[in-house]
Parts: structure tokens; C-alpha cells; sequence
């Protein structure tokens, strides 16, 4: 079946000339005229892709933007934008769009950026699959040997044979917490249900708590006409795993408290006490007693969380796993790719074991797909790992010429944030990574701090 096309554009001429050249190039297409009307086509039809003008009425572009991109199987959404608003759609973009059309569209044009957008997005949707399935390891094809990943692999074994209590993984962006959530679902009695995560930054809190308890019909516009059952109730006796916990919202934070206190929770817009049977598994990058401390976490909800706990170290306090963790992603990525790769050279395995790797795991299995993609087969050389363009950030803004402000951790953490999204020519998506989080941690924060 064609691909469906949502056209959202308050001008009935603009969305009656897209409707007809979507038809004419092979798609099938629905129409909206504002904000509200969007959000509703979005959640009853689940349109493979949004053309998306940023002026309408009953919440504009901008507004609803988020609110789509940041939804379960979210569409992907190019922007529709005169000449004068380029440098707004720039800003959407940055946001989630995908791309940009500008009005007048032409035929050819239309037909081109739709298929390669939809191309493209489903070239990314299979290599995220691949990389889940390529993480989602049962315990014994963890890869690692140090001592200190021994420890964590002990606790993991410890933790899963009590299925009951709630369990909180911490250490830093990249360390693989979520790996290790799945080990200790795998190795419990509740392995044959469900694992179900959540990432507790990646979406809005009205959005985080309807994904989290579910909604009745008609609890808020923009919602599944006949509800949503929510991850809680999806799991069913299996494991519900929130990442980065430390983002929650003060609101959810009380919810969530009441939840694992209670055992009970009510879906949005319903006054039904519903039982929850699933184990909560929480991960966090963030040191959520100071956060307590500062006012900005539950210290309740801290302790109702940190009943079993799992502290999972960085990759340069386990250097000995630096080379069996590159050999495994190189053999994996060889496959995906149809390359057969024979190992590293000398020269190349001494820059990985040297390198600090700020971004732990994650970064060294970006920095072997990005060498492997690059790479016809053979031996990895130093020069096609590009690491010299990958070096910590922080360590060009630290040292005395550049004294901190204050010893407060907001104040070390906002000085932090602004040096490095200023070393970054301001590209937010650049500065996350060398900040070791993600995306939308960092607009939250540059938000709070007005920045």
C-alpha cells in the first residue's frame, strides 16, 4: 500500500494542490487545517509522514512539532516554508523535522524529497533494530573480563533473584544501563514477559505519563480515540525500565512514588485504582542525591528506587575491555555490512586503549561502525578510527584561566553546559554528545537555566 502522507496547512488551495501532487507521484494523502486537527489526523490514521506548515492556528508548527516527533512510531515531518520563515524551519528542524519543502512546491521536487525521506527513514529504523537486537544480549555474551565488570555481572546475577524489589542502575552516559537492565530481567523469574523501556527524557511530561499509565477515551485531544492501555499495563508481570530517571518531572515524580508505594496507578483521565504486577527497574546518569539535596529530586522517591542497586563503572575504568568490546562490534558491523574484517592493527588498538572515551560504550561502538562503514575489509588502521576529531571538549575548557563562577552544582553544571555549547559554534546535537547526554537533556537544561 502507498505510503500516507498527513498535508497540515490552514490555505485550503496549498493542501488541495499538495493533496493532488502527493496522488500524482504515488502517495495517498489526508488533510489538516490547524494545530489540534494535526495532532488528531496523527493519532487516528498513523501517517507515514507529515508535510507540516509552521503558521497555523489552534497551535502552530512549532508548537505541535514536538509533540508529534516525540509520540511512539512517530511520523517522520517535513516542513512546508516560505522564503522568509528558512531560518524558523531550520530551528524545527533541529527539533525532529526531517526536512524542508518551499512553497510553491513543484512536482518533481515533492516526489523526490518524500522518497528519500521515507527511504531514509527506513534504512535508520532497520539499523536501529539491528542495533537493539545486537544489545539486547542474554548475560553469558556480555562481553567483558576486567575485575570491575566482573562486579557488575556478580550484582546483576544477585539482583535478578530478587524479582520483587525495585533495582537502580547508575553510572554515566553510554556505560550500557540499559544492557544491564535486560541482564537482570533475563536472568529473573520474570524473563518469558515482557521488557518494556522508557526513556523518561525523550518526551513531554503529559506525553511521558500517558505512555507510562495510559489514557481513557477522550482524556485529551490528540489521544487514541478508544485509550491507551499504557507501558505499565504492556508489561504485564515483566520488567517496565524508565531511563534517565533523573529527568522525570517534579509532578510524575509524586505519580511515581505513589505507584511503587501502593502498587496501584490510575491511567490518565480515569478514577479506576488499577494493580501493577511489573518490577520497576530505574537508570539515571545523574547523582539524584545531590539532585534531592538541591530540591530538584524526591528523596522518598530516591529510596523507594534504590532498594537494590547496581553502579556500573565507565569504559576507562575497565580498559581491558576496551579490545574484546571493539572486536565483538567490528565482527557484528562486518556482517550487517557484508565485510569481512580480520581485527585491528598494533597502531590501532594502542589509540583505542589510550583514548579516554568520554562517551563510554556508546562511543566506542559509534567510533568502530563509522571505521567498519568506511572500511572495504581487512584491518582497521588508526587513521579510520578519526579519534583526534573526537577528543573530550571538556578538557579545552578547564584549567585556571577559566575559574569557576561558584562551586554549587547548578552553577558548575550551567558553566559547563555554556562553555561547551560555546565550543560547539552553538550545534546543540554536537554539544549533547560531548556532554554525554542526550538531545533533549540539554534543551531541558538550557531551558531551566535560561539559557
Amino acid at each position: 500500500m502507498a505510503a500516507l502522507v498527513l498535508i497540515a496547512d490552514d490555505e485550503p488551495g496549498v493542501r488541495m494542490g499538495l493533496s493532488a501532487l502527493c496522488q500524482e507521484v504515488g502517495f495517498r494523502a489526508i488533510e489538516a487545517s490547524n494545530g489540534r486537527e494535526t495532532l488528531e489526523q496523527v493519532a487516528t490514521h498513523q501517517p507515514d509522514l507529515v508535510l507540516l506548515d509552521l503558521s497555523m492556528p489552534e497551535g502552530s508548527g512549532m508548537d505541535i512539532l514536538p509533540q508529534i516527533v516525540g509520540q511512539e512510531d512517530a511520523p517522520a515531518v517535513i516542513i512546508l516554508t516560505g522564503y522568509a520563515d528558512v531560518r524558523t524551519a531550520v530551528q524545527a528542524m533541529r527539533l525532529g523535522a526531517e526536512n524542508l519543502l518551499e512553497k510553491p512546491v513543484d512536482a518533481e521536487d515533492l516526489r523526490e524529497v518524500l522518497e528519500r525521506t521515507l527511504e531514509g527513514r527506513c534504512v535508520r529504523e532497520e539499523r536501529d533494530r539491528l542495533r537493539r537486537e545486537l544489545a539486547d544480549l542474554r548475560p553469558h555474551q556480555m562481553v567483558g573480563s576486567s575485575p570491575a565488570i566482573r562486579r557488575v555481572f556478580e550484582h546483576v546475577e544477585r539482583v535478578a533473584q530478587a524479582p520483587k524489589s525495585t533495582v537502580l542502575i547508575t553510572g554515566e552516559s553510554g556505560v550500557g544501563k540499559e544492557l544491564i537492565a535486560r541482564a537482570v530481567h533475563d536472568q529473573s523469574s520474570r524473563a518469558q514477559e515482557p521488557f518494556v523501556p522508557i526513556n523518561c527524557a525523550a518526551l513531554a511530561e503529559n506525553l511521558l505519563e500517558a505512555e507510562l499509565f495510559g489514557y481513557e477515551p477522550g482524556a485529551f485531544t490528540g489521544g487514541n480515540p478508544k485509550g491507551h492501555k499504557g507501558l505499565i499495563a504492556a508489561a504485564g508481570e515483566g520488567t517496565v525500565f524508565l531511563d534517565e530517571i533523573g529527568e522525570l518531572a517534579p509532578a510524575l515524580q509524586a505519580k511515581l512514588l505513589r505507584v511503587l508505594q501502593e502498587r496501584t496507578y490510575r491511567r490518565v483521565g480515569g478514577n479506576v485504582d488499577l494493580d501493577m504486577a511489573a518490577r520497576i527497574v530505574a537508570a539515571t546518569n545523574r547523582d539524584l542525591i545531590a539532585m534531592s539535596e538541591e530540591g530538584d529530586f524526591r528523596e522518598d522517591l530516591y529510596y523507594r528506587l534504590n532498594v537494590l542497586s547496581i553502579v556500573v563503572p565507565p569504559l576507562r575504568e575497565r580498559a581491558e575491555d576496551i579490545a574484546p568490546l571493539a572486536v565483538s562490534f567490528l565482527v557484528r558491523f562486518g556482517e550487517e555490512l557484508g565485510r569481512t574484517f580480520t581485527g585491528f592493527t598494533a597502531a590501532a588498538m594502542d589509540k583505542l586503549r589510550s583514548y579516554a572515551w568520554p562517551g563510554n560504550v556508546r562511543e566506542l561502538r559509534n567510533t568502530i561502525e563509522r571505521a567498519a562503514l568506511f572500511s572495504r575489509g581487512g584491518q582497521i588502521r588508526p587513521e579510520q578510527l578519526h579519534l583526534e576529531n573526537h577528543a573530550p571538549l571538556v578538557a579545552k575548557t578547564s584549567g585556571p584561566h577559566l575559574p569557576l563562577k561558584s562551586y554549587k552544582l547548578k552553577d558548575v553544571e550551567r558553566d559547563l553546559i555554556e562553555r561547551v555549547v560555546n565550543d560547539c559554534a552553538g550545534n546543540r546535537s554536537l554539544a549533547a554528545r560531548e556532554l554525554g547526554i542526550n538531545r533533549t537533556t540539554l534543551y531541558n537544561k538550557l531551558k531551566d537555566y535560561g539559557m
